[in-house]
């Protein structure tokens, strides 16, 4: 069995979302079926990983969410038989959760939930240090997390991975929503769709009538907290900026992943995700609302070029970045 943080007492809400989620991974939730954007960008980001990774390797998984990057890595290293420690780390319990109930089977597997409350009872984020309990790893991988790091932030979290690797330890990440001058004019930033639904809504009828009924500095906080699901986008030289202060070289690499028709809206639906359409009530109303925008914003899209009848085409970027050998 797996180690370490284990979920207790989820709401029916939480696991719907986890589920959701790991659905939006893998047709069905069959692990044997990874949906074509999961299977594409982690493949690359595995491309460069496992040529660091040897036999009994301790390696982290920083934001793991439903364990989808995790599964695919262990998938790879099974069928080559090569084994290690796995550390999975993530901040938000619906999808870890799943995570966990994915992976909870295996003994090489260890949960490291990233939040706690200190004494205030503020919730804070747990330094990397910590959750290896001093030890150092050979690996660390990041799979669709570092946009979702405040740009203040980056620098700190740097400075963490360098001291957490061994000398000539790698940090390898991918992220389909970093803006760079590498980006064609043909594809879009993986969430700018979801960032256009976001506006498309912002004056729906039943949306505006629902914020007025709220108080005025609660609205206001409302839609603060829906625009941070889906912020706008830094750019590549913030983050290689981070990790070359931190020590780390780095090698920037990129590709095109296509994400059809079927699998935004899938992906837009997981109800955390969904919430860019609050206050509307969940349920059918807020889905529908958000299809109909989704289908618009597709077409929109298609105008412009970044998109064809079947989907559009997301730019991801890799990061392939070393602590120099101690000589």
């Amino acid at each position: 069995m797996a180690s370490g943080w284990v979920a207790e007492e989820l709401d029916e809400a939480q696991v719907a979302d986890g589920e959701s989620y790991h659905r939006a991974l893998y047709h069905d939730g069959d692990l044997r079926r990874p949906v074509g954007w999961h299977r594409d960008s982690v493949g690359h980001l595995l491309d460069l990983a496992i040529p660091h990774i040897t036999d009994g390797a301790l390696v982290v998984d920083y934001g793991s969410g439903t364990g989808g990057s995790a599964i695919e890595l262990l998938r790879v290293l099974d069928e080559r038989g090569i084994s290690i420690e796995l550390i999975l780390v993530d901040p938000l319990i619906s999808w870890f959760a799943k995570a966990r109930n994915l992976l909870g089977h295996r003994d090489d597997v260890h949960f490291e939930l990233s939040i706690s409350q200190d004494e205030s009872g503020k919730t804070v984020f747990r330094e990397l240090d910590e959750m290896l309990a001093g030890r150092k790893a050979d690996v660390i991988i990041s799979s669709s997390t570092l946009h979702l790091i405040p740009e203040s932030a980056l620098g700190d979290l740097a400075n963490q991975f360098a001291g957490s690797l061994v000398s000539g330890g790698v940090f390898v990440w991918d992220s389909g929503d970093v803006e760079s001058g590498m980006r064609p004019p043909d594809a879009a930033c993986l969430h700018d769709p979801y960032r256009s639904v976001r506006e498309n809504l912002r004056d729906d009828e039943s949306r505006q009538a629902m914020l007025a009924e709220m108080r005025e500095e609660d609205a206001v906080r409302a839609e603060r907290r829906v625009d941070r699901i889906f912020p706008v986008p830094f750019t590549i030289d913030v983050i290689v900026e981070a990790l070359t202060n931190a020590g780390f070289t780095s090698e920037i690499s990129s590709q095109i992943v296509n994400f059809s028709n079927d699998d935004a809206a899938r992906f837009i639906l997981v109800p955390r995700l969904a919430e860019i359409a609050a206050p509307l009530i969940e349920g059918e109303e807020r889905s529908s609302a958000i299809r109909e925008s989704v289908g618009y914003v597709l077409s929109q899209m298609r105008e412009a070029g970044t998109a064809s009848d079947i989907g559009y085409r997301s730019h991801w970027l890799y990061g392939l970045h070393a602590i120099p050998r101690l000589k």
